[in-house]
């Protein structure tokens, strides 16, 4: 069993995906790739043997990892075996945010250049601008509920920036029925709702037709916030 520090959980297809760090610092995602040709694990995967839902970020988890399964700039893929994941530990605010500040870079071109060889990061933002709550039609023109944020790093400026954390997307439907429907939000008003001092960020690389894609696939407050998960489209 590999103990791994879990950092994104997000909807993936029909699935969820999730990622994280084991106790060396290196990127593992745990995943079985479907019919579908998703790279994801099932609900079920989430699950402890006593059902309890365990995959959640900020926990440390002991997973069964078979052998690594890269694929293209996507080299963290571990195939799961069998059984099912074991709650180690919960971090404190401290300890997560001390991860958090170990895996911080300060660019995010390893994961966005053509020739990339690994595809997760965390970033720490100068700042984050603003996040919205729309239904986007994506580019098979299909629509899809998308919250996003605008972030700054370093001298760049990443404008709505797609996120699929799952918790992330649960506040969001939230926002949606304040906000009654589509609508941006600024980040400082967020933050102090929610008395947040600190964010850090999880991105992964996303690749649609050929172009690469940045998305926030994990949110972190500090302090430490959770929010109910939203897997719906």
């Amino acid at each position: 069993m590999t103990e791994i520090t879990v950092l994104a959980v997000t909807r993936l297809g029909s699935g969820v995906c999730v990622a994280g760090v084991d106790d060396e610092g290196k990127w593992v995602r745990p995943t079985r790739p479907s019919s579908s040709g998703w790279r994801q694990l099932e609900y079920s995967d989430c699950r402890d043997e006593s059902g309890d839902w365990v995959i959640r970020k900020g926990n440390i988890v002991a997973m069964n990892l078979v052998k690594p399964i890269p694929l293209g700039a996507h080299t963290e893929d571990w195939l799961v075996g069998q059984g099912r994941p074991k709650l180690v530990k919960q971090l404190t605010d401290d300890e997560y945010r001390e991860v958090c500040k170990d895996l911080q870079e300060g660019s995010t071109a390893p994961v966005e250049g053509p020739d990339a060889v690994r595809s997760l990061m965390v970033v720490h933002p100068n700042k984050v601008t603003s996040f919205s709550f729309n239904i986007d039609v994506n580019w098979e023109g299909q629509k899809r509920y998308t919250p996003r944020c605008t972030f700054r790093l370093g001298g760049r400026l990443h404008q709505g920036v797609a996120i699929s954390d799952a918790e992330w997307r649960g506040y969001g439907r939230g926002q949606r029925k304040r906000l009654g429907g589509d609508g941006r939000v600024v980040a400082e008003d967020i933050f102090g709702e929610l008395e947040t001092r600190d964010c850090w960020l999880t991105l992964g690389r996303n690749e649609v037709r050929s172009s690469v894609y940045l998305m926030a696939i994990g949110v972190h407050l500090f302090p430490v916030r959770h929010f109910n998960m939203d897997f719906k489209r």
